[in-house]
Parts: C-alpha cells; sequence; structure tokens
C-alpha cells in the first residue's frame, strides 16, 4: 500500500506569502576581540570560508580600534601602541581590516557594523578607556570633540562601514574592559547619548559614504526602553540596536516573551539583535532567535561569538574556536550549525511571513518562515521544543512546491540533510529538534 501524502497524523504547516513581516538584514557574527589569531592562523583562509561562505552570514560586528597614541595631537595609526592598556589595539586594528577583506572577497556584498566601545582617554574624564564617561571642559561636556574623534575613525579606517553604533552598552561599567556610560539626556553627572548622537550624525552626514547610525545597543532590554522611547523621535537614529543580557537559563519562557515584545512595542524603525551568547544552550538559543524574530519582530540576529578563545574548560558558545597559536586546532561547535540554520537561506531583503500551525493534532513547534523578494522560494524554521516527535507538512497560499529541501539538527548530529522526494510528503520532525524546509515555486 503507498503510504498516503501526507500521512493522516501530519500537522499542516501553512506559510502565507502574502501576510509580510519586517524586511530582514539577516543573520551574522561578531568579530572583535581574539580577531587577530584568527588572521594569523595558519588555516586562516579555510576558517574564513566557512564564517563568510559556508555559513552564509549577511553582517558582521566588527569593533573599533581606533585609539592612536596622544590623540588629537596625533591621528595617524602608524604609531598606535599595542599594548594591555589600550587592549592591544595596532594588531586589532590590523587584524579587523584583514578580515574585512577576507568577508568581501567571499562576499562582496556583506554588511559591516562598526561599533565602538568608548572614546580614547583625550576625552575621558578618568583617562582611561575602562569605566568613567566622557570628559568635560569649560563649556561642558566635550561632545564637539567626541564627533570629531568619530569623522576621524572614519577618515582613518580603511573601508566603509554600513552601520556605526557611537557607544557599545551605554549604561554599562566594567573595570577590565573599556566601557563609558552614558544617559539618554544629559545630567550634571553623565554626558547624554542622544546629544552625542546628533552631534556625530551632523559631523558626518556630508562625508561621501554616510553610515546608518545604530542604538543604543543597551546591555539589556529593561535600559533599551528608556533610550529608545527618546530615539524613536530621532530621525538620525536609523535602526533600534538591542542586548538581552537579562535573559538566560533561569529566566522563564513567558518573561523571554514579555522582554521581546517590549523591543518589538517600538515598531517605527528597524530593531536589531546586535550581541548575545553564552547564557543560553544552543537548543535554547535556537528557541531564542525564533522568538526574536516573531515576538519583536528583529530584522537582524548577531551571534556575538562568529570567533572566540577556545575555553580551557566548561562549554565552548562560540561559533568557532580556536587557541593562540596559528597551529592550535580550531573547533566548529553547535552554534555554528544553529545559526546556519538560519542564516544560509535567509537573506537580506528576504521578509517574514506569517505561518499557522495546525492546533490537530498537538504539538509544540515553534516555526518561522520567510519569502525572497521575487516570491519564488521561502525558508521554513520549525523548532520542535516537545517531548516527542511530530509529523508536519507544509502549504504555502497560492503556490505549488517544485522542490524541497531539508537539514536537521538534534544533540550531537547537527546540520544533517534529510532527504525527501516530495514536497508534499510528510517530514518527521524529533524532539528537540531544529529543522529547516526551502520550498522553490
Amino acid at each position: 500500500v503507498n503510504e498516503p501524502d501526507p500521512v493522516p497524523d501530519s500537522i499542516k504547516i501553512t506559510v502565507n506569502l502574502a501576510n509580510k513581516k519586517q524586511e530582514m538584514i539577516g543573520f551574522g557574527g561578531a568579530l572583535t576581540w581574539y580577531s587577530n589569531w584568527l588572521t594569523t592562523h595558519n588555516k586562516a583562509n579555510e576558517i574564513a570560508d566557512l564564517m563568510f561562505t559556508d555559513l552564509g552570514i549577511d553582517i558582521i560586528r566588527l569593533k573599533t580600534w581606533y585609539y592612536p597614541d596622544n590623540y588629537p595631537t596625533n591621528k595617524a595609526v602608524s604609531n598606535m601602541s599595542n599594548i594591555g592598556n589600550n587592549d592591544y589595539a595596532k594588531a586589532h586594528w590590523d587584524a579587523t581590516n584583514q578580515l574585512y577583506e577576507m568577508a568581501k572577497e567571499r562576499d562582496a556584498s556583506i554588511k559591516t557594523l562598526l561599533c565602538s566601545w568608548g572614546p580614547p582617554v583625550s576625552l575621558k574624564d578618568n583617562n582611561s578607556l575602562r569605566e568613567g564617561t566622557l570628559k568635560k571642559d569649560a563649556n561642558g561636556f566635550m561632545y564637539d570633540e567626541f564627533a570629531e574623534y568619530w569623522d576621524d575613525l572614519l577618515e582613518y579606517t580603511p573601508f566603509d562601514p554600513d552601520y556605526i553604533s557611537i557607544q557599545n552598552e551605554p549604561t554599562y561599567v566594567n573595570s577590565n574592559w573599556t566601557t563609558c556610560r552614558w544617559s539618554i539626556n544629559e545630567t550634571t553627572l553623565l554626558p547624554g547619548y542622544n546629544t552625542a548622537l546628533n552631534k556625530i550624525y551632523d559631523k558626518i552626514k556630508n562625508r561621501t559614504h554616510v553610515p546608518l547610525l545604530v542604538g543604543p545597543e543597551s546591555q539589556d532590554i529593561p535600559t533599551f526602553g528608556p533610550f529608545v522611547n527618546v530615539l524613536k523621535d530621532n530621525p538620525n537614529a536609523a535602526v533600534f540596536g538591542w542586548h538581552p543580557y537579562n535573559v538566560n537559563s533561569t529566566t522563564s519562557a513567558s518573561a523571554i516573551t514579555t522582554s521581546l515584545r517590549n523591543v518589538g512595542a517600538f515598531s517605527t524603525k528597524p530593531n536589531i539583535m546586535t550581541e548575545f551568547s553564552d547564557n543560553l544552550s544552543w537548543f535554547n538559543t535556537a528557541l531564542f532567535i525564533q522568538e526574536s524574530l516573531t515576538e519583536a519582530n528583529t530584522s537582524a540576529y548577531i551571534y556575538w561569538k562568529l570567533m572566540w578563545a577556545t575555553p580551557a574548560s566548561g562549554e565552548d558558545a562560540a561559533m568557532i574556536s580556536t587557541g593562540s597559536s596559528p597551529t592550535t586546532p580550531y573547533v566548529i561547535t553547535p552554534y555554528y550549525h544553529l545559526i546556519k540554520h538560519f542564516s544560509k537561506n535567509i537573506d537580506a531583503g528576504y521578509h517574514r511571513v506569517e505561518t499557522t500551525t495546525a492546533t490537530m493534532p498537538a504539538s509544540n513547534l515553534v516555526t518561522s518562515a520567510f519569502v525572497n523578494p521575487d516570491n519564488t522560494k521561502t525558508t521554513i524554521v520549525v523548532v520542535n521544543n516537545g517531548t516527542s516527535a511530530s509529523k508536519v507538512h507544509f502549504a504555502a497560499e497560492g503556490k505549488t512546491a517544485k522542490s524541497i529541501k531539508v537539514v536537521q539538527s538534534k544533540e550531537g548530529s547537527y546540520y544533517q540533510t534529510v532527504s525527501t522526494t516530495s514536497p508534499t510528503k510528510s517530514l518527521s520532525l524529533p524532539a528537540k529538534t531544529i529543522t529547516t524546509i526551502v520550498l522553490e515555486f
């Protein structure tokens, strides 16, 4: 007897291609600290192929290392120090520029977000990259000098970033690395982030290439709201950026949903998740990405550790990790495959579209779907968060699929091709799996 097509106990997932949601900027990762380990690695090109070709990411987040010695008297980078006090700026500066070239050689369309963790010491009230805030002079906070620093930074950086962020996590202070504290509006003690953003925009708006300004890149969702409440009315702030470090393995599902809806409530501009890792397992990260897409309507998801140092113990949460020696073996982790479930077949210019999952038989499926600009391909990501397998089949309203491709990950077995003969046949989604389905019309 031929098996029916689909089988009777199969759950129907319908993709409504006409009901378009956010336009995607895409999926990506950050290359910041340890980037010089990557460029000096004896398999640097192999790793670059994995990151910029195989993974299919659309955006990379880079850190600016523009800290010339004796700035602003000296603005050139040729004699920039490479010492602990400036986070070995010269080595990271050179590596970042090299990685940009390596990325563009492999994918000319890849976008860059260039972020600052803080102004140079000459513009800090404590004369240190760590802690502190923007310096004051007789006229108050030195916004004009900070704007000039950004103009210099863009002048000396050998590439043109597509997006910039003037301050990573403006409310965060840490004695162990570069930070600079801001308030959204100026107070007696703290400079105003909104004022600084406007000063910088005015200073750079006549450059040949003007990047879009992303902000505030808050450390968590509770600190995102007060900043965005002001930035939403500022035309110079093009994109909202957020970090969800209030979420970890102990956060309830309902609290995560509420947090993400708080981000999505600011809907007048695109929002992008620009930094997060380590707080959730690879599988729970998949669930979190799904909810970021459907509840926060995020247009981009930039995983923090695209490449990082291999830890001595504990979980390795980098997508790719290695050590300081050029011959240290590099490691590809489950997080690489997890991000690939999204990044490989969802690109900039795609739109998220509405999906409907049949309620019978009951299941615990978390689904998102995306369509390409000419409506010839849809990518569906389904996470089975249940304790048992589910059978599913797919329908795209008003379309007949000509072909189907399926990849699936579960603990210990990642990004494996699932063979299927027909777009209308049922697929089995085992418990605790992530599955990407690509339908072409």
